[in-house]
């Protein structure tokens, strides 16, 4: 009885201790910034592996010389850009972060061992099928639909 009073109290103090680092980092003014996919293939192989496969990996790529210096080109090809008004190596094309959100703090948090402190340091663990429509919509030049089951079937990654 006492063992399991003490395992459940310390478990306690680990779930407090933890989601008040989320909480610090976010009081403390530290704004989340996107770190791009390399930093998370250090994790998420797998994942990495579809994604470098895929037509969002390749987005910036496809832009024409003048588009990679157009904003409305760049807010849906590089990953972050309506946020920084950057184009940076790392953040090209539709990134981990484009869905998940950006990472410099969810990443010192291990998702697996504390989920509720990876979400309050940002990670959206389960992106809203509406966000794809950001860019996925009729002002996108290239729109011809979206289907999102369809889209999801061509993306998606392990978990």
């Amino acid at each position: 009885m006492r063992t399991t009073l003490r395992i459940m109290l310390s478990l306690a103090v680990l779930i407090l201790l933890t989601i008040g680092i989320g909480f610090v980092q976010r009081a403390s003014g530290e704004e989340a910034t996107y770190v791009g996919a390399a930093k998370c293939k250090l994790c998420h192989m797998k994942q990495h592996k579809v994604w470098s496969a895929s037509e969002h990996a390749k987005a910036f790529g496809v832009l024409k010389p003048e588009e990679q210096k157009d904003p409305k080109c760049l807010a849906c090809h590089v990953t972050g850009y309506p946020q920084t008004r950057q184009v940076k190596t790392e953040t090209e094309g539709i990134q981990c972060e484009a869905c998940h959100g950006p990472g410099s703090l969810y990443i010192k948090i291990h998702p697996k061992k504390d989920k509720e402190g990876a979400r309050i340091a940002g990670l959206i663990a389960k992106p809203d099928p509406e966000s794809c429509k950001s860019c996925h919509n009729p002002d996108s030049p290239t729109f011809k639909g979206f289907d999102y089951v369809k889209a999801w079937d061509a993306i998606k990654h392990p978990k």
